[in-house]
């Protein structure tokens, strides 16, 4: 049986990712650093020569030649922009690239760069009209309709004999209202609400607390119905 004989497609330049591995398969040198040798022991198996070239064994599919940074940049134009092109997206690439027999650990990373220079694929791409991110529903229409309320405490006291702090944040603009209260009684709630919020910004629809007896029971609760 003759044999023919294997020719690159590019002529690679120093050293590769392929160095080690041929090294180790050919010579037995493993490289000196510990976490080096480490990772390149656990996946030298997956590698063989065959005629002075580096295939990578695979299990659904014939052994693929390995190649470097410089025939796999050949390899992606010639799929994507070469004679019989399609101007594919960079999945298909990769796939049409291991069917032909060929492989490089980063095939994906490099074929997304390679397209992203491709002219035609950046004028006729598709323009994505979805937002960056999620949609997230606007609970307050518009500035001070919301506010949530809180009280913090007991805290050290301070000069005054003030130990708690009243809180209120509008939902729309984020703007906050605080004030310390010696005490944290309906009736220092209602006079922060009506000094720091309706006097200020308007009489609001909506204030959100955490049912706390001082928001929910009589004087604050009657005197919100009213309003």
């Amino acid at each position: 049986m003759d044999c023919g004989e294997i020719n690159a497609i590019v002529e690679e330049e120093g050293e590769n990712w392929m160095s080690p591995i041929i090294r180790c398969l050919e010579e037995g040198i493993w490289p000196e650093d510990e976490n080096e040798a480490r990772t390149l022991r656990m996946k030298i198996n997956q590698y063989v020569m065959e005629e002075g070239v580096l295939f990578k064994k695979s299990y659904l599919m014939p052994m693929l030649r390995c190649v470097g940074p410089l025939q796999a940049n050949y390899v992606i134009r010639e799929i994507h922009m070469g004679a019989c092109s399609m101007h594919m997206k960079p999945r298909s690439v990769v796939a049409k690239a291991i069917r032909q027999g060929y492989y490089w650990p980063t095939m994906h990373q490099d074929a997304r760069e390679e397209i992203r220079k491709c002219d035609s694929c950046q004028i006729y791409a598709p323009v994505p009209r979805m937002p960056k991110t999620l949609m997230t529903s606007i609970m307050a229409p518009w500035p001070f309709y919301q506010w949530g309320m809180d009280i913090l405490g007991p805290l050290p006291e301070a000069p005054g004999k003030v130990k708690y702090v009243i809180v209120a944040v509008d939902y729309f603009t984020k703007w906050i209202e605080a004030k310390p209260l010696a005490r944290t009684t309906g009736k220092e709630v209602k006079k922060f609400v009506w000094d720091n919020i309706v006097c200020r910004f308007g009489l609001p629809k909506i204030i959100t607390t955490d049912n706390g007896t001082n928001f929910v029971n009589d004087p604050f609760k009657g005197w919100c119905e009213k309003l």
